[in-house]
């Protein structure tokens, strides 16, 4: 027994040691059948880890009265934070279909995605710095005012940078199983920031009077990390390449109704866009993780082992989301993800004053949801090759027109969860947090609320039928399209990725080059042998008058 058990181990050992050795080993050409090389998967990743840096910031200003700085200090109420954030998802639903269409129609040759990290990194780091030198003693209509413009303008750079850092991932190579490989490892790698983050926060804030209550605290990290989130943005820009089947004269001008028509007939798209619709509710129980780090804990030492422990799901989340993908598809782990996230939700609706079942519970939904987080993009990507191989159009900003409805849905949804708050007594005074009587059923409130729509999120999924084995199908046909049309429009040895490698990684220009000159070399030596040919022809004639 011990032996076949030493073997087991030793097996993975030597399986973890050579997969080790192939990411070397292909640092700067892909393995067979991939198209990105490793280098790229560390500069996609490493770039993360500022986009991250980025979010956790962001997720210190969110209009919702958990945010400490805006809640607790600032005073704002959470009602003032809900009209905030319904006049922000209005403005939103107003600005979507030019960012849509700035996307499909971005300027130059760098791609969709890779421009607009450069662009919007630095106005995103200003941005989200500003929001932590108000002044507490502005009225309270004056600082919703300055409040409320800051997110408006912030929604559309913020978001449209942290969305195309997204997207990238997408483009980053036509292979379904290798972007979900590379979007596991990137979240490994960039989640390292909100684990970094979340437990060095609690310790820095133990230099201020107030510690997280304190406004210098925030003074204090807000401009640190998103510079450092700036800098390490724009090793994601110049360390990748965007990836996407089309033939050489593909031109990427997209009008605006053109492209409304075809997209709302792919229903693969609709499918991830309703489960969006739900994902408000799913997460209610994690919204209230710092409250129970604040309120109920207050030891601000334990707050960061809780931190870094709590980190690890998101980790082990991401890990396994590649492989359960090889192993289920897709579909069958979007739909467990979104029940297992239910289920943990429910426990708390029973024992809502747990606080270990509250960290367990939490700790599932994290998990769950960081296992979406790998799955649900690569959906996306595969739906979007779905639209390709059905109309010849690539949709990457336009598609995101279908998640209007959704934004819609929110202005109404987003007073859901403030409206609990409040009948549960929490209006201004989040002292009140401190007593168990008030907290614990607000609790189970939230459980019941994150259980109802979890269950929602993973119905949708019921309905994709696009297999991992389909696709593949399907980026072998827009292979031989791409292919034809460049023959037809005498670009016959042009690469058909639009980073302008061969699948095998090489620059199609340098084997264009090389081909030429091979050309050439052949019709110099066909021509020495004609000169010899000649020479002998002629010797000959010459033995044959001296005979």
């Amino acid at each position: 027994m011990f032996k076949k058990l030493g073997a087991k181990i030793s097996g993975a050992v030597k399986s973890v040691l050579g997969a080790i050795k192939g990411f070397f080993t292909h640092w700067n050409r892909p393995a067979e059948g991939s198209y990105v090389p490793s280098k790229e998967v560390v500069a996609y990743s490493v770039g993360g880890m500022g986009v991250q840096f980025m979010a956790v910031i962001c997720n210190n200003v969110v209009l919702a009265s958990t945010c400490l700085l805006l809640g607790s200090i600032y005073g704002m109420k959470p009602t003032t934070l809900a009209i905030l954030g319904f006049i922000n998802a209005g403005v939103t639903i107003v600005m979507q279909p030019l960012k849509s269409w700035l996307i499909d129609n971005t300027p130059g040759n760098k791609g969709k995605a890779r421009p607009w990290l450069l662009w919007l990194s630095i106005p995103s780091a200003v941005l989200l710095t500003a929001l932590a030198y108000m002044d507490p003693g502005w009225n309270e209509v004056t600082l919703a005012i300055v409040v409320g413009l800051i997110f408006i303008i912030m929604n559309f750079v913020y978001q449209f940078y942290l969305g195309q850092y997204t997207m990238l991932a997408q483009l980053i190579s036509p292979n379904s199983q290798e972007r979900a490989n590379i979007i596991s490892i990137s979240s490994l790698v960039y989640s390292l920031a909100p684990t970094i983050t979340g437990a060095l926060f609690p310790q820095i804030a133990k230099l201020f009077e107030l510690e997280q209550l304190d406004q210098n605290f925030y003074r204090t990290i807000f401009p640190i990390f998103t510079v450092l989130g700036v800098l390490m943005t724009l090793i994601a820009y110049f360390g990748t390449k965007e990836r996407v089947i089309v033939p050489k004269n593909y031109e990427k001008k997209v009008k605006f109704w053109d492209a409304m028509k075809k997209i709302v007939r792919n229903k693969y798209l609709w499918i991830l866009n309703i489960t969006t619709w739900f994902q408000f509710g799913r997460g209610a129980v994690t919204g209230v993780i710092m409250w129970i780090y604040i309120y109920i804990l207050q030891n601000a030492d334990l707050q960061s082992v809780l931190s870094l422990v709590m980190g690890t799901a998101s980790g082990i989340g991401m890990f396994m989301a590649p492989f359960l993908i090889k192993f289920f598809g897709k579909r069958n782990v979007a739909i467990f993800s979104n029940m297992i996230m239910a289920a943990a939700s429910a426990l708390l609706i029973i024992f809502p004053s747990n606080v270990v079942l509250l960290f367990v519970s939490t700790y599932i939904v994290f998990w769950g949801a960081a296992v979406q987080i790998i799955s649900q993009p690569a959906m996306n990507a595969d739906a979007l090759d779905y639209q390709q191989y059905a109309t010849g159009d690539r949709f990457e900003g336009m598609s995101g027109n279908l998640g209007m409805i959704g934004q819609i849905i929110a202005l109404g949804t987003g007073f859901i969860i403030p409206a609990i708050y409040e009948v549960n007594g929490l209006l201004d005074d989040y002292d009140i947090l401190y007593d168990p009587v008030v907290r614990n059923p607000l609790f189970r409130t939230l459980a019941i609320i994150a259980t109802i729509f979890g269950v929602l999120c993973a119905v949708p999924f019921f309905f994709w039928d696009l297999s991992e084995k389909k696709h593949k199908k399907m980026i072998e046909e827009l292979k031989e399209r791409a292919a034809r049309e460049n023959i037809l429009n005498g670009y016959e040895h042009e690469s058909v990725l639009s980073s302008g490698e061969n699948f095998d990684g090489t620059d199609s220009l340098q084997v264009e080059e090389a081909y030429q000159k091979e050309g050439e070399s052949d019709v110099v030596a066909d021509a020495e042998n004609a000169e010899v040919t000649t020479d002998e022809t002629a010797s000959e004639q010459i033995d044959d008058k001296e005979v």
